[in-house]
């Protein structure tokens, strides 16, 4: 017997014992409307529940529906529905999972959207207002609510805006399941510092965007269940900041002063890490991003306001910090040391204090393969032509050391780290 004809008789069998599963029933049918009333009666206690007699029958090859309209006593403004679904999982056609669900949350939460753009939103001022989009949802299911922030400011807003919603939400239902999507979309440059990568990936928010959306980067931060709202929009705006710092560049509302506010701010939250109960703890560190002990970030005062936002990290465990400059801090830092520079961020030439030639691209990158074939990329500058390699770079914050960085400009970045905020 050959393969060919061994495999075809199995698939004949199988297509026969999903026959006769089919025709004797092994699967499970709808539930009966009884058990749908059963279901609601637990759901919903102490309420008067009408349950129509009538029902639609929706089918496809992985799910199949039977859909019941229902009311409440305590909610006389709307019409609900609840359906028995039975499920194939992973194999199309065996519908072997049964359940029952309904859209009640989905029902108020469009209908309280609606008289709160009637009522509270109306409220706010114009730069609020305009964030809000009313929700979308397919016949069973809330999809989450997109607020797109063009500025820094927006994120504040944001939270002020939802804040508001949930109140008001909460007025019916006590704990929803609603979802929002914070997303700022890029205007300043986005260096691909990672070699063969489409985004510098500098913040973990950050994210390509779809075919079709407005631009090709955007940070996007999710707001869900009793998730820490305040906590979540610090994260985002610091994000955005350490963006920008990152990039050496202003957009999106940041700028010189509320990066230096900023700046100070977050050396002030810093310095309450000591002295804080271990929940206060884990919510600064939660919203300042401090996630290794050995690696994290730090301000340096270059003598011009604001403090430049700085990678540091232990190359050997145990080891003294060393601080990085992304390739756009170091050619912004070369400039304020008073060196010529010519040429973008991510390209860009300049002449060292003792007159040598250093030459700095994202393009400057050796392909090669490690120990388990995967491809790895071995970093390069070019001294007066010559090819320089950049060892033991792990992370695209870690660039250009510190010792690089004296070498060519004759300055010290570690002992321009700031400590405590001196707000003037």
């Amino acid at each position: 017997m050959t393969i060919k004809i061994f495999l075809h008789k199995i698939l004949l069998w199988a297509v026969v014992v999903l026959g006769i599963c089919l025709l004797s029933g092994c699967f499970p049918g709808f539930n009966s409307r009884d058990e749908v009333m059963a279901y609601l009666k637990k759901k919903y206690p102490d309420q008067h529940i009408v349950l129509s007699s009538k029902y639609t029958t929706k089918r496809s090859l992985v799910r199949d529906w039977r859909i019941w309209s229902f009311t409440l006593s305590g909610n006389p403004k709307d019409t609900f529905q609840v359906a028995s679904y039975i499920q194939s999982y992973p194999v199309p056609m065996l519908k072997t999972e049964r359940s029952i669900f309904d859209n009640f949350e989905k029902v108020v939460v469009l209908r309280r959207s609606r008289e709160f753009e009637q009522g509270p939103l109306r409220t706010l001022d114009a730069p609020t207002r305009r964030l809000w989009h009313s929700f979308s949802s397919s016949e069973f299911w809330l999809k989450p609510l997109y607020i797109d922030l063009e500025t820094v400011d927006d994120v504040w807003r944001a939270k002020h805006l939802i804040d508001l919603f949930e109140q008001f939400l909460s007025e019916e239902i006590v704990e929803s399941d609603t979802r929002y999507f914070l997303r700022m979309y890029i205007q300043g440059p986005c260096y691909a510092l990672l070699p063969n990568s489409d985004s510098i990936n500098f913040v973990s928010g950050l994210t390509i965007a779809k075919p079709g959306e407005k631009r090709p980067y955007y940070i996007q931060f999710q707001i869900y269940n009793q998730i820490n709202r305040q906590v979540v929009c610090q994260q985002f705006y610091n994000e955005v900041m350490s963006y920008y710092q990152l990039m050496a560049a202003e957009g999106n509302g940041v700028n010189a002063i509320n990066m230096q506010a900023w700046a100070e701010d977050y050396l002030q939250q810093v310095a309450r890490l000591p002295s804080a109960t271990p929940q206060e703890r884990d919510t600064l560190e939660t919203s300042l991003g401090i996630k290794d002990k050995g690696d994290g970030f730090l301000f340096i005062d270059t003598g011009q306001k604001p403090y430049m936002f700085v990678f540091s990290s232990e190359r050997k465990e145990g080891s003294e910090k060393t601080i990085f400059f992304t390739y756009p801090q170091l050619r912004s830092f070369c400039q304020q040391s008073g060196l010529q520079v010519k040429g973008a961020g991510n390209h860009f030439s300049v002449t060292s204090i003792d007159g040598h030639r250093y030459e700095f691209s994202t393009t400057f990158y050796i392909k090669g393969k490690d120990e388990f074939n995967f491809d790895v990329y071995t970093c390069y500058y070019l001294r007066d032509g010559q090819k320089v390699v950049m060892e033991d770079i792990w992370s695209p914050q870690e660039c250009i050391d510190d010792v690089l960085i004296r070498r060519i400009t004759g300055r010290d970045v570690k002992s321009m780290v700031v400590h405590t905020a001196d707000k003037q």
